[in-house]
């Protein structure tokens, strides 16, 4: 009786919470004069609320996705270290370094988009990873192939969803390249979830991704060109291929075994998660 309450709390909460999220999605309240702050703000609460219902609901779904220390610390951080070095390169850091990238708001305007980035972070991992992904693996995890098939069918949704991009007004172009790259991203953090069984690196990783690949863009500009110099096209192929191979030899790795404690057992009914 105990555990059918606090799933039934659990889902009021959420119910809740995604509630107030779509009234400030809708009501596009401004919080100030300057049309970017006030953007980032929304961002702040729209995306921190979407993570309290996501965060809710996955302790009432039962998986152990949220404690970090369920996995030794220094294996797993060693693990996510070449998927850290791509999402920080991520960052115009030659545009930055040589003068052709510069930020027109003041260290407070940063610290305020970090926030934004961290909770949009939070949000699309919990709801893609923590939740979606999840719900698919509980069912197809008896073989390699299987959860080989759940990484990549809940990563190509994850990208699939930026088609929406296309309804707020960006380009054909734009949202192709978004798509790929938040396919690529999607399956490296699902990839992470399953070796640290740690939602909260995947987290990380997405929010530092999303401030290095935006910050420019969003608080500054580029004086001539952009961010793609050769040494930096370069740069990140050479990454993105060697964290390719790292992340897809770590998927094929992975037996069904291994991701068993993500899981709630029968008896537990997926009432509660450490």
């Amino acid at each position: 009786m105990m555990k059918k309450r606090r799933i039934s709390a659990g889902y009021a909460a959420v119910i809740v919470s995604a509630l107030a999220m779509l009234f400030f999605e809708l009501a596009k309240i401004s919080f100030s004069d300057d049309e970017t702050i006030s953007g980032i703000i929304n961002m702040v609460i729209t995306r921190g609320l979407g993570s309290l219902m996501f965060v809710i609901l996955v302790f009432s779904l039962g998986y152990r996705i949220t404690n970090p220390l369920i996995k030794p610390r220094g294996r797993s951080l060693l693990f996510i270290l070449p998927c850290l070095m791509v999402v920080v390169n991520n960052l115009p850091i030659i545009a930055l370094a040589s003068g052709n990238a510069y930020l027109a708001y003041p260290p407070a305007a940063v610290l305020l988009f970090a926030l934004e980035c961290l909770f949009v972070g939070m949000f699309e991992e919990l709801a893609f990873r923590g939740v979606f992904f999840l719900i698919i693996l509980e069912g197809r995890r008896t073989t390699k192939k299987q959860i080989f098939i759940s990484t990549v069918v809940s990563s190509a949704v994850f990208g699939g969803v930026h088609l929406f991009n296309l309804i707020a007004g960006a380009g054909p172009g734009a949202v192709i390249f978004q798509i790929g790259y938040s396919f690529l991203i999607g399956g490296m953090c699902a990839v992470v979830l399953l070796k640290t069984k740690n939602i909260w690196l995947c987290v990380l990783l997405h929010a530092v991704y999303n401030f290095c690949g935006t910050l420019v863009p969003t608080l500054g500009g580029f004086k001539s060109g952009g961010q793609w110099d050769p040494a930096t096209i370069a740069i990140t192929a050479l990454l993105s291929v060697a964290v390719a191979a790292h992340i897809i030899l770590a998927l094929v790795r992975i037996n069904p075994g291994d991701i068993e404690d993500i899981f709630p057992s029968k008896t537990e009914g997926g009432a509660s998660c450490v």
